[in-house]
């Protein structure tokens, strides 16, 4: 099966989702693949801080500017797309 040829996904959920990996890496790569137009599914992050979605949009507004570079259209995609799971 080709990659165009699969199903869109309907959600991609991680765990750790206010951890250090989670601001290093995860959020700035999020937001790339929104650059790229590459992610147009809601986007899941778990973690049991006790958040709520607000704090986890700031979380990761913060680490896409340290870490990446913000591109704020990219950015506010992304946000938008962005939910919080308090759990494990």
């Amino acid at each position: 099966m080709r990659a165009t040829d699969r199903a869109p996904s309907d959600a991609l959920v991680f765990f750790g989702a206010t951890g250090d990996l989670a601001y290093k890496k995860i959020f700035p790569a999020l937001q790339s693949l929104v650059r790229r137009g590459r992610l147009n599914f809601p986007v899941v992050g778990v973690a049991k801080s006790g958040w709520n979605r607000e704090q986890l949009v700031e979380r990761a507004k913060a680490s896409v500017t340290e870490c990446g570079g913000l591109d704020p259209e990219a950015f506010a995609k992304l946000a938008a797309q962005l939910r919080y799971v308090d759990g494990d």
